[in-house]
């Protein structure tokens, strides 16, 4: 498969599914001050460990001109399943 231009390779994962799944709300332990209950963003596997997408600052939240790290990739240990 070509995709603009380069050639890729889709590989299946037989391996342990993720954790947790896209717009699952978690609670990010051990960061900051504010709310700590996040929804998953994104899901990546990264040599053969997943990762999730959430964001650490919420743009309502913070008023600042410029916020560079608003999202980041945070490890399974570092969150929480919430339960509702």
């Amino acid at each position: 498969m070509t995709l603009g231009g380069a050639e890729c390779r889709l590989e299946t994962l037989t391996g342990q599914k993720s954790t947790y799944v896209l717009g699952q709300r978690v609670i990010l332990c051990a960061y900051g001050d504010g709310t700590k209950q996040r929804l998953i963003l994104g899901v990546v596997l990264v040599d053969k460990f997943w990762f999730y997408l959430v964001e650490l600052v919420s743009l309502a939240l913070i008023k600042t001109p410029t916020i560079f790290n608003r999202f980041s990739l945070i490890g399974k240990k570092s969150l929480v399943r919430v339960n509702v």
